[in-house]
């Protein structure tokens, strides 16, 4: 007990850094099934049930519950996949288009599910 005393911030960093990892592999799992058939159409309902997970993932992993239920924090979302940078880091990680792809389907669950997102 008393080492754990001693050491309390390293073992929370490292157990904050285990947390934060399993987070963006549950994340990257989610947004590689939603990337793996860029021809699929965005309305779906496969499609249009992993923007569902995601957006779920998004609300119980969010330190602002808050902000991660709002429509605007959909609409940020969107934004950042649309810019140049997060968009030539996602079409890198999971194929050119991707990001384009993510948009269309966050914007056509956001433009359908308003009711959920408010």
């Amino acid at each position: 007990m008393k080492h754990n005393l001693e050491h309390f911030s390293e073992l929370m960093d490292t157990q904050l850094t285990e947390e934060v990892k399993e987070i963006g592999k549950q994340s990257d799992i989610l947004y590689e099934r939603l990337t793996a058939d860029l021809s699929e159409d965005v309305s779906s309902s496969k499609i249009q049930s992993i923007v569902q997970e995601i957006w779920s993932f998004i609300q119980e992993n969010s330190t602002n519950i808050s902000i991660s239920c709002s429509k605007s924090y959909m609409n940020m979302l969107i934004n950042a996949y649309s810019g140049d940078y997060i968009k030539s880091m996602t079409d890198s990680k999971y194929g050119k288009g991707a990001s384009d792809y993510i948009v269309k389907a966050f914007r056509y669950y956001s433009e359908n599910n308003a009711s959920e997102n408010n």
